[in-house]
């Protein structure tokens, strides 16, 4: 018999738990694409993470729903969109593994993702996937960084984008993250670790420096300006002229146009 699930938010720093009511140590159903158990929606599927790319149609009509555009022409920029969604579930429970100094096993091969029209609502690793404490954190920095990874080769071979993209989508996240938590003792170090130029593998670090904090060149911008390194693409979808707060593409833009961003009123 399959052990109950439980969620990581109830074994987390306070000030992660928020971000972790829907991630889940064991369960659920174990045949690929079952529908969720309780679940009366038949568009619910749970699927092994590994299996992520044979639901490129449904990831795709999931963002083109939301955003417009067309599954097929605006395909990078809808895939990185959708990689937001996932990377706000995935990336506080790698935060949560770090600041507890507990690995985690974010194996994809060890991993299920309930996917509802789509959209990812609820990662679920294994049941023993939160292993005791260490006093060297290194595998809880390797096992996110291998997750994001893997991810991020799967959605960039399903259209023609750099992963670049992909990177800084979960790097501005983990930025936020960082902040979330900066009072925690001895957390603004731990999460400093994950954006050094080099991994704890020796590797150069795809993190490295998500944002940046600059002088803009104009009063219309916050000063300093919070900028993420890569643009989301999010402005390659027809009628998205609106830009995220830290989008890079702000610090160039004539200032009639910045007047007009609703991130900036």
């Amino acid at each position: 018999m399959q052990s109950p699930a439980h969620c990581m938010a109830a074994v987390a720093p306070e000030s992660m738990a928020p971000h972790l009511e829907h991630v889940w140590l064991g369960g659920p159903a174990e045949n690929q694409g079952a529908s969720v158990a309780g679940d009366n929606a038949e568009d619910t599927l749970c699927i092994p993470l590994t299996q992520l790319g044979a639901h490129r149609a449904d990831l795709l009509d999931a963002m083109a729903l939301q955003y417009g555009g067309d599954a097929n022409i605006h395909a990078p920029a809808l895939l990185s969109q959708w990689s937001k969604y996932y990377f706000w579930l995935a990336a506080p429970a790698g935060v949560a593994a770090i600041l507890l100094r507990r690995p985690l096993d974010m194996a994809p091969a060890r991993t299920r993702l309930v996917l509802r029209g789509g959209m990812p609502v609820a990662p679920h690793f294994a049941d023993d996937a939160l292993q005791p404490v260490e006093a060297d954190c290194s595998r809880c920095y390797s096992s996110l960084v291998g997750h994001l990874q893997a991810v991020i080769e799967m959605l960039a071979g399903m259209t023609r984008i750099a992963p670049r993209v992909f990177w800084s989508n979960a790097g501005n996240l983990l930025d936020y993250l960082a902040g979330q938590c900066a009072t925690l003792p001895g957390a603004a170090d731990d999460m400093a670790r994950l954006f050094q130029s080099t991994t704890v593998d020796g590797e150069s670090n795809p993190l490295r420096m998500p944002v940046r904090h600059v002088q803009p060149r104009t009063t219309l911008l916050p000063n300093p300006f919070r900028a993420r390194r890569v643009c989301c693409m999010r402005n390659q979808i027809p009628g998205e002229i609106h830009l995220c707060g830290s989008c890079p593409l702000l610090l160039t833009m004539p200032d009639d146009e910045l007047a007009q961003q609703d991130s900036l009123r």
